[in-house]
């Protein structure tokens, strides 16, 4: 689906099913006072996402820079307008893959999704048994899948592979620091 096609209210409405009292921000800056990832890169910022959402602005709102959110929660108990930003960013990119705005392949090239090679896979399960997030699952496909909802992007299925069938990206801020 085609981000044109994408109406306003389709969004919020997705959005407000899971985090009602986004629209009560008052863009008091607490959220991106705390964040750790705002304070290592320039482009990400939960209020502005947050407002961005408010006012409507789709096409400058769905991309990838919904990814560089860690989802520490660092950003929830500090709203005094209880907006849960973490939330709100998770719905984002929920609703970015559900209607297939952005591509597993584009999150891999940015380092917010890790990868499984399946030609190096040997469905050992390490990578199942290892995920905190449960991320990494066998599925029909004959080797290890990581569902990019779940996937944090920490590294630890690519460290415990046996086989190094999953690669992993640096992730932007990571990009960013060493420039």
């Amino acid at each position: 689906m085609k981000l044109e096609k994408i109406e306003k209210g389709e969004l919020i409405n997705f959005v407000k099913r899971e985090v009602e009292t986004f629209n009560q921000c008052f863009r008091c800056g607490a959220c991106s006072g705390i964040c750790p990832v705002k304070k290592t890169t320039q482009v990400f910022d939960p209020r502005k996402i947050i407002y961005l959402l408010m006012l409507g602005f789709i096409d400058k709102l769905i991309n990838e820079i919904l990814w560089y959110c860690s989802q520490c929660g660092s950003c929830v108990p500090v709203c005094p307008m209880e907006v849960k930003p973490k939330d709100v960013i998770k719905s984002l990119r929920d609703f970015a893959l559900e209607k297939n705005l952005v591509s597993e392949d584009k999150l891999f090239e940015i380092g917010v999704f890790a990868r499984v090679n399946p030609e190096k896979c040997v469905v050992c399960l390490t990578c199942v048994r290892t995920c905190p997030f449960s991320a990494a699952s066998i599925k029909d496909i004959g080797y290890a899948y990581i569902d990019p909802k779940k996937c944090k992007a920490c590294g630890i299925c690519v460290r415990e592979c046996p086989a190094s069938a999953i690669e992993l990206k640096l992730k932007p801020e990571y990009l960013e620091i060493r420039s």
